[in-house]
């Protein structure tokens, strides 16, 4: 049966219709490929957004979106490397743990969780995305603990060597500017020639006047390039032996010629110093005790009794050592005779400090109560030493491990980046290059 001509119209009509293709509306889109993972556009875009605003509140002029967005990228890239890396080795942040450490920053802002959620948002943030900027943060912090500080070591050489080649104030404190242009693991004589010129390309342009933190946003490939190269205040200790020889020779505003190392060719610029040399002191306290602890066979009643029992003797002059000796619970002190040895404030309980600091040379307490148990103690001696040199070798040592972390994460990240697969698909950030 033939069909009416209106209806076989319209049929026809609803046909080409359907078989037109549509006009699709792009949600999202795919920016780089990052080994088995991908970063989309409004990952980028939020990104972007941060940098910009931390950019702006430090007061330095933003670079062009051309010129920020592949430095963006890149940081975007390396951090989803180091959480597929975390991932990889069993680290995790369930919501639970997560929502404590929110609940801790919200604590240290003097908020609620609440609150804290109602105040991103009047700074027009997205409170979901910055949950997940949190767990990416602890994440990396967890993955470079395990990966790169847990393997470090400092010995009593390395400690030894920076105060004889140093020879400097380790309490002076500089705030140093940084542009590093990095040396790909494995590169050419030729590439190295390449990023050496650069380097001094951009010296040139510093000392032709050029805004050291605009250069460190647009160029730098060190992990500050986006806060301008801002290493902030650092102890002499903290920062790699040839930028502390360097920064210690410059006047405030200069900047350093190109300091080569293995990780790259360095520009920093002295942007102050502080600080100066101090001596430090510690009251020591030589005491002795008598610890009776409950057990099976002595209650806490009985405990009180007899620690009694032993300071009306203690007062009636029989000596303090023997009965130490005889009567006390501490294994550590027992056998001679409740001997404490020369002690700093902070190592004992605070209830057993704050008898001791009652007491005067000489004095026996009255019979106190700690966690551990009953205690008699008596202050034998005081004396104030002189602690700056162990003090200033501690410092040293933890500026040591904590400069070590840092050249060694530097040199993790970039073999990590140099290991991935990583496909740009935005224009104007590599291209269609694969690494």
């Amino acid at each position: 049966m033939a069909l009416p001509k209106t209806l076989a119209a319209s049929l026809l009509t609803l046909s080409a219709l359907l078989t037109q293709p549509a006009q699709a509306e792009v949600l999202d889109r795919i920016v780089a490929v990052v080994n088995d993972g991908v970063v989309l556009q409004s990952e980028l875009d939020t990104a972007m957004e941060s940098t910009k605003s931390q950019i702006k509140s430090r007061g330095v002029q933003l670079p062009p979106d051309d010129v920020l967005r592949p430095q963006v990228l890149e940081r975007v890239i390396v951090t989803r490397l180091q959480t597929q890396r975390a991932t990889q080795a069993g680290i995790r942040i369930d919501d639970r743990e997560l929502n404590d450490i929110l609940n801790n920053i919200a604590r240290q802002n003097n908020m609620t969780l609440a609150q804290l959620a109602e105040s991103v948002k009047a700074d027009g943030i997205d409170f979901l995305t910055l949950r997940e900027q949190v767990r990416e943060e602890v994440l990396v912090a967890r993955l470079r603990q395990r990966e790169v500080d847990g393997r470090v070591v400092v010995t009593d050489q390395d400690v030894d060597l920076y105060l004889a080649n140093q020879g400097a104030n380790t309490n002076t404190e500089y705030h140093l500017g940084h542009i590093l242009v990095s040396i790909p693991d494995g590169a050419s004589s030729d590439e190295r020639d390449k990023r050496r010129a650069k380097a001094n390309d951009l010296l040139k342009k510093l000392r032709a006047g050029d805004d050291f933190a605009q250069l460190a946003i647009s160029s730098s490939d060190g992990q500050q390039a986006l806060q301008g190269g801002d290493l902030d205040w650092r102890k002499a200790a903290d920062l790699p032996s040839l930028f502390a020889t360097a920064a210690a020779r410059l006047k405030e505003g200069e900047v350093s010629d190109v300091i080569e190392t293995g990780t790259g060719f360095h520009l920093i610029k002295l942007l102050g110093t502080r600080g100066g040399e101090e001596r430090l002191t510690t009251v020591e306290t030589h005491s002795q005790h008598i610890l009776l602890m409950t057990n099976a066979l002595r209650t806490e009643d009985q405990a009180r009794v007899q620690i009694q029992e032993l300071s009306d003797r203690i007062k009636k002059g029989e000596d303090f050592a023997k009965l130490a000796k005889q009567f006390s619970d501490d294994p550590g002190s027992k056998n001679s005779g409740g001997d404490l040895d020369w002690q700093p404030p902070g190592v004992f309980a605070p209830d057993f400090q704050k008898a001791l600091d009652a007491l005067q040379p000489g004095e026996v307490s009255a019979p106190f109560h700690t966690q551990f148990g009953w205690h008699i103690a008596k202050v034998l001696d005081r004396r104030t030493r002189d602690t700056t040199e162990e003090a200033k070798r501690a410092k040293v040592r933890q500026a040591i491990s904590q400069r070590k972390a840092s050249e060694e994460y530097e040199t993790w990240v970039r073999r990590l980046r140099d290991e991935a697969y990583i496909d740009y698909r935005l224009a104007g950030t590599g291209g269609a290059d694969k690494s």
